[in-house]
């Protein structure tokens, strides 16, 4: 085992909390080891290893809450290559913030990214689109694309089946409407 994971593994145990993992687990994260460290708490490891792919990519690939994310924090995103495998790989909302807010919002490539994936008929990939959209708008990152299409994507997804893709397209419809106020300001 890589002697970087071995160190990070070290320093989660230290800081787990089972009542936070616990919990988790009771609203659906599943994950093979949750050690229910705070996101704060995992910035800081992060800071130690950044950038560094070839980590990133070993954390990414084990099935533990604490390293995908880490994995997402430390991904240097110029050298990223791998968006189709972890998009795919999401499987709950907490992921895909993680992920979106970490990495993808970083990419040269994530307008067209969050344009494909809101389009997307797997449910936390089209999280995932909303979400980066949502960062995009956020940051005040210039849209080039259509964004009548987006806000046509958007409003249709507000009758989908999933409270989680209502509720993300909402999100983003919000943080345009809140770029669109302060753009007239």
């Amino acid at each position: 085992m890589n002697a970087k994971l071995q160190e990070i593994r070290k320093k989660l145990y230290l800081q787990r909390d089972g009542a936070s993992s616990a919990s988790m687990r009771e609203k659906g994260l599943d994950y093979k080891i949750n050690f229910g460290v705070p996101t704060p708490t995992l910035r800081k490891i992060a800071q130690n290893y950044y950038p560094d792919c070839a980590l990133a990519n070993e954390l990414w690939n084990k099935n533990n809450r604490e390293l995908k994310i880490l994995a997402t924090m430390i991904q240097d995103p110029s050298m990223f290559s791998d968006t189709n495998k972890w998009i795919e790989e999401i499987n709950n909302p907490e992921l895909a913030e993680q992920a979106v807010m970490n990495l993808f919002c970083k990419l040269s490539n994530a307008e067209e990214l969050a344009n494909e994936w809101i389009q997307s008929d797997k449910q936390y990939i089209k999280i995932s689109g909303f979400l980066l959209y949502s960062r995009l708008f956020t940051l005040d990152i210039p849209i080039k694309g259509n964004i009548e299409e987006f806000v046509s994507i958007a409003t249709e997804n507000l009758n989908a089946e999933s409270l989680l893709v209502k509720n993300a397209a909402n999100n983003a419809l919000l943080k345009l409407s809140d770029k669109q106020q302060a753009d007239i300001q």
